[in-house]
């Protein structure tokens, strides 16, 4: 059984993982399309990058992300964009379609959201709010890399008032639980 990391820290520092900043478009005036259109939609954004049709999928993508509210193509929108496929590298493009991904709550693009915050990519470091998102997806157990991420944070005294060795050690712990093996090298633990 995982163990629960840094619960006191992690409600000090929560903020909902959908309450982040960014992608907050609302059309009032359209009618909403039904999960099948929306899903029709991301199928063929899925079929145009398989024939090499990038450009015209990321504008499908845009679309399905900001005006429909579709998870799953703000995370790709949001890979499109950080890589340039389909169009220019767009930094800030792609941390707010993370940022989108992440309000709607799908937890790899809240992942890749506190990637791009403890990185600046597309916007300013943010290291508060990347370790808030860090412990979520920790707690969450999604995935031991998320617990790793914010034990190195706190060690290093990112995003909190000064660095913490014993609640580090913790989180390589939980991260070492959930197999994450450079976790489980910090703490001489085998995964």
């Amino acid at each position: 059984m995982g163990r629960c990391f840094l619960p006191a820290l992690a409600i000090a520092l929560s903020t909902p993982v959908a309450a982040s900043a960014g992608g907050q478009t609302a059309n009032a005036d359209k009618t909403p399309r039904t999960a099948q259109e929306v899903r029709k939609d991301r199928d063929e954004a899925d079929r145009l990058i398989r024939f090499g049709q990038s450009a015209t999928a990321r504008e499908i993508l845009q679309a399905l992300c900001h005006d429909d509210g579709d998870d799953v193509a703000c995370q790709n929108l949001g890979v499109m964009a950080m890589t340039g496929e389909g169009g220019e590298i767009d930094m800030a493009a792609g941390r707010a379609a993370f940022a989108r991904g992440c309000d709607l709550q799908l937890l790899e693009a809240c992942q890749n959201l506190a990637d791009a915050l403890v990185s600046g990519d597309g916007g300013p470091v943010e290291d508060v709010r990347a370790l808030s998102l860090y412990l979520q997806l920790c707690e969450r157990r999604y995935g031991g890399r998320n617990c790793y991420r914010a034990a190195m944070m706190i060690e290093q005294g990112r995003g909190v008032t000064h660095p913490d060795a014993a609640k580090a050690r913790e989180g390589y712990r939980s991260a070492c639980d959930m197999r994450y093996r450079p976790a489980c090298d910090r703490v001489g633990e085998k995964p």
